[in-house]
């Protein structure tokens, strides 16, 4: 399956947060996977990281407690770069636009 952008997480409010996340995208008409598993596990980041690179996303928006605590998540290239960057809850949307709408130049 090929999609925009993969949510990773961890539990709790990490989940929580990158449910708000994976809806604003969508409804900004952007396709998006949010980690899930059949057993309600988020699985460790790596693991993570290798379905959204099968998934085919370009792009990876990352979850996880630290970047919780500092209001913020990570935006990582998964096709180009390979670039990391913190980039600011409220500003995950505008950010990964920009980066749809540079990459498909």
């Amino acid at each position: 399956m090929v999609c925009d952008v993969y949510v990773l997480h961890q539990v709790g409010k990490t989940l929580e947060t990158g449910l708000v996340i994976a809806e604003r995208l969508r409804s900004a008409g952007i396709e998006v996977i949010l980690h899930s598993t059949a057993d309600g596990s988020p699985g460790s980041f790596k693991s993570q990281m290798k379905k959204a690179d099968a998934s085919g996303a370009g792009y990876a928006v990352i979850i996880g407690e630290d970047e919780l605590q500092n209001g913020q998540a990570q935006l990582k290239d998964l096709r180009g770069t390979g670039e990391q960057q913190a980039v600011a809850l409220d500003d995950v949307l505008e950010a990964v636009i920009d980066r749809l709408v540079s990459g498909s130049d």
